[in-house]
């Protein structure tokens, strides 16, 4: 549980990140700090990798991982501070960038048509899936699912930040028109901080039969419910990759997700898509694979089969062959 230091820093955080200017000043004083550190490593020729984004200025050789283009595509979705601090500052990241690796084919393309980018400087790197996500047994995960008055495959997950761009509305919606006994059987439980105004969403997900808000957990609680769950619902407006698909893809358990973005992509078949803009949509999803134990089951062989092609071991070796690009090796 979350004490009062834990339930304060994210309101502050959120409220300096909504201040004019603010991550141009975050984006100065880092340069400042780094620029002279960084020096030394440009003089031998050292490759700088900048994993998020915007890198600082740097005289050597330099790679940039972009991760999706939800600011241009979504821009309500974040504040107007990130949002114009990410147009004045990626273009220039960009550029200085002899390599930049796009964590999807479909990021990649939308970074080729937001920005004038060669398409010979992009990789497509796709991330990996974390080992200790795999199936489980009811006896394995039992001690989670009596913390938290669980039953195993008795539940619907949600993975995420609580944030516009994860269509939780959509999906609560979607949630209560489902018959009240399978609300009653089967609650929706969200895992994830509470992120960028959402106050009155997290609000009623609180007043809402069968729906738990449950905040951040330890690693070995979150890979237990990731494989204890009915089904995990990611009904996401828009993602550059989808990590937890993977997740719930390597723990055996059936996926929901919108279809388009880079969901798509990654899920490779193995999820069952929806219009994410349909609320229809996302409730005849979630009751088919409630309702069918066959669908369910098929679906969790897929994600078990498409899991399988992504790995950090391969996610490594490719970004490695980009550093030895970029040094002209």
């Amino acid at each position: 549980m979350l004490g009062t230091a834990g339930e304060v820093a994210p309101s502050l955080r959120g409220w300096l990140r909504a201040m004019p200017g603010s991550y141009a000043a975050r984006d100065l004083l880092r340069a400042r700090r780094d620029r002279m550190a960084l020096a030394p490593y440009a003089r031998r020729g050292a490759v700088y990798h900048e994993p998020n984004f915007v890198a600082l200025p740097y005289a050597g050789p330099t790679v940039v991982t972009v991760h999706d283009f939800s600011h241009r595509r979504h821009p309500h979705a974040h504040p107007r501070a990130r949002v114009a601090w990410l147009e004045a500052a990626l273009p220039r990241s960009l550029a200085r960038a002899g390599r930049i690796i796009a964590v999807s084919r479909f990021t990649a393309d939308e970074l080729c048509e937001c920005h004038e980018v060669s398409p010979e400087k992009v990789r497509v790197i796709h991330h990996g899936i974390d080992a200790d996500f795999r199936p489980r047994q009811a006896d394995e995960v039992a001690a989670t699912l009596r913390a938290l008055d669980l039953r195993f495959r008795g539940f619907v997950l949600a993975v995420g930040t609580l944030e516009p761009r994860k269509n939780l509305a959509r999906l609560l919606q979607a949630y209560t028109a489902l018959p009240r006994s399978v609300r009653q059987s089967c609650p929706l439980l969200l895992v994830g901080a509470q992120g960028w105004r959402q106050r009155g969403l997290a609000q009623r997900l609180r007043d809402t039969e069968g729906v738990r808000c449950i905040g951040y957990l330890p690693r070995q609680q979150l890979h237990d419910l990731y494989a204890a769950a009915a089904v995990l619902a990611y009904p996401s407006l828009y993602e550059g990759f989808g990590l937890p698909l993977l997740e719930g893809f390597a723990s055996a358990t059936p996926v929901l997700c919108s279809s388009g973005s880079a969901l798509s992509e990654v899920a490779g078949g193995a999820a069952l898509e929806v219009d994410a803009l349909s609320v229809d949509a996302i409730e005849a999803g979630l009751r088919t694979l409630l309702d069918d134990a066959e669908m369910r089951a098929e679906y969790a062989a897929r994600g078990v089969q498409r899991a399988r092609a992504f790995t950090w071991r391969s996610c490594v070796e490719q970004t490695v062959q980009v550093y030895r690009e970029v040094a002209g090796e």
